[in-house]
């Protein structure tokens, strides 16, 4: 229930008739925070997260707040903006990366002569940490299921939702690292990103894509048709998609497998980085039967661009109950 509720919070507040409705104070703060990540030389990726993330906040100010400037607001508003996003059911990561966006746009204004009398003292650092909640179970999905899931979003003729599976099941790639990507990065003959993507700790590297994307792609590429957006992933109304909208449509990929099997799988973005690792060292991977081969622990570690062989182990479905059932003979 509560993942629905996250995905309906972007469908209801991230959309562009609301937006300008925004009070024009905290769009030009906005613009402003905007040019200054550009002048430091931040990613386009980082740059489109913070926009998404601050978008929210302005929305909710506009429909909670009576659409103040964000320089009248005090440390309780920001407050109850946190509460309201707890109880929408957004985990503590997600809201922390909110509030840390918020944050560092208030900084910005603190330290500028345009805005430092407006907004002295950044009221989101008065905030006491939320507390961590317990690490969720890691979900795995089996060959079979997300083949599953593909299959019926071209069915569905959900191409663009279907090239994200697809990429994100060939890579191994992050949700952060799949936005990153443009229009023109995945060409349909070569197996890998024409321009690096920035993944955790300021890593570069390429993204590495098979038959799937490159199949998926085609598609999604000739209903899209022509347009001038060099972004990757679109709304239905031909804007950039936010970086949470990619999370609604995984959502809607849970759905579909609920539908399809009759159980709900609560699994998430990072469900295909995990089911990636194990299907490709286990085999059962579309690519290791292409190939005639199981990928080793070394090779994944590679492909996830993991520093730590430990970290990689990790990522990987733990085969104790199978071993322990064949040794005794016991069935599965």
């Amino acid at each position: 229930k509560g993942d629905d509720n996250v995905s309906n919070i972007y469908n209801k507040y991230d959309t562009a008739e609301k937006y300008k409705k925004v009070n024009q104070y905290n769009k030009d703060l906005l613009e402003e925070f905007i040019l200054n990540l550009k002048a430091e030389g931040k990613k386009d990726g980082t740059i489109r997260m913070y926009k998404a993330n601050i978008k929210i906040m302005f929305v909710y100010i506009l429909e909670e707040l009576g659409n103040k400037p964000i320089s009248q607001l005090k440390k309780k508003q920001f407050r109850n903006y946190v509460l309201w996003l707890q109880q929408k059911g957004l985990s503590v990561a997600r809201i922390n990366n909110l509030k840390s966006a918020c944050s560092s746009m208030l900084s910005f204004a603190c330290d500028d002569d345009d805005y430092d009398e407006d907004i002295p003292v950044n009221q989101i650092r008065k905030l006491k940490p939320i507390n961590k909640e317990a690490r969720r179970e890691i979900i795995f999905l089996t060959d079979e299921q997300i083949t599953k899931i593909r299959d019926e979003l071209i069915k569905r003729e959900k191409y663009q939702i279907a090239l994200l599976l697809s990429l994100m099941y060939d890579s191994g790639a992050r949700r952060n690292e799949c936005y990153q990507i443009m229009k023109d990065d995945i060409e349909i003959d070569k197996h890998m990103t024409k321009r690096k993507v920035t993944g955790k700790r300021g890593k570069t590297f390429n993204i590495y894509y098979h038959d799937w994307t490159i199949e998926c792609y085609k598609m999604y590429m000739s209903s899209r048709g022509e347009d001038n957006v060099k972004e990757l992933w679109i709304t239905q109304t031909g804007e950039p998609a936010s970086y949470e909208t990619l999370y609604s449509w995984i959502i809607y990929c849970r759905n579909i497998l609920k539908e399809l099997e009759g159980e709900e799988i609560p699994f998430n973005p990072h469900t295909f980085r995990h089911s990636f690792a194990t299907n490709m060292t286990n085999g059962t991977h579309y690519l290791c039967r292409q190939l005639n081969k199981k990928f080793s622990l070394e090779e994944i570690q590679i492909l996830l661009n993991h520093s730590s062989i430990e970290t990689t182990n990790s990522y990987i479905k733990s085969r104790d109950e199978e071993i322990i059932n064949n040794a005794f003979g016991w069935s599965n």
